[in-house]
């Protein structure tokens, strides 16, 4: 089970710096500090529910309480994956780039996302395939219309 930190910081400061904090974010990990002090709460879960957050969340709060106490709570991230990062490495995606300009191309997206896995070692989702190639790319698979087998082929 995971234990609680100590809050050194009075009850009194607490509510003051919950009072006087303008961010909404900041201004609710203070309130957990203080709810956690005064006893109004005795874990993580129960800080959560009366917050609103997700108990995980509270462990997060408090471990950048433990690492940079009051300070350390300050610190709010940039949500999502890290500016940049891409699920397909940039030789592969140009690798893919050519594959998709060829004239016979691919047939599907499943077969894209098989290409991908058998020749690069990318395990990608079908729908993760499907947006890169479809909207990042701005390409389709190629794969011939269906002919009626009665038609004959007219030659000029």
């Amino acid at each position: 089970m995971y234990n609680l930190p100590e809050i050194s910081e009075p009850a009194q400061q607490l509510e003051r710096l919950v009072r006087k904090e303008r961010d909404a974010q900041i201004q609710r990990r203070y309130h957990m500090l203080l709810l956690m002090k005064t006893g109004e709460v005795e874990s993580r879960t129960g800080a959560g529910r009366h917050l609103g957050v997700h108990r995980n969340t509270i462990a997060d709060w408090l471990e950048l309480y433990e690492e940079g106490g009051l300070d350390g709570l300050r610190e709010i991230g940039e949500p999502g994956p890290d500016p940049g990062q891409q699920s397909i490495p940039s030789d592969v995606m140009e690798a893919l780039k050519e594959r998709l300009s060829e004239p016979e191309g691919f047939g599907s997206y499943i077969e894209i996302q098989q290409w991908l896995a058998d020749k690069h070692g990318l395990e990608l989702c079908y729908s993760t395939v499907h947006g890169i190639v479809r909207y990042e790319l701005g390409a389709k698979p190629k794969s011939p219309r269906p002919s009626h087998p009665k038609k004959t082929t007219r030659s000029k």
